[in-house]
């Protein structure tokens, strides 16, 4: 059970960050900063393999992480504000 909601969710996140790039990085981690279950663990590693792979630069994935995290954090602070 657990595997396929892991695979699907996999599924999700590499067709976002495959067709959005750096863009559904920031995306996908503001949607799991702000307090909706999308594992971090799965959004980043794919983003690292990219990043090994030349496909994406270092510096652009960790920034739009951050900047993904912030907004997500923002959300969720202005939601329980």
């Amino acid at each position: 059970m657990t595997e396929k909601i892991l695979t699907v969710l996999f599924v999700l996140i590499k067709g976002v960050i495959g067709r959005t790039g750096y863009t559904g990085v920031a995306l996908l981690m503001a949607v799991e900063s702000a307090c909706i279950p999308l594992p971090s663990e799965l959004i980043m590693p794919f983003a690292g393999y990219l990043v090994f792979s030349g496909t994406m630069k270092l510096l652009w994935v960790a920034t739009a992480g951050a900047i993904g995290c912030n907004l997500g954090s923002l959300v969720a602070y202005e939601i329980g504000c």
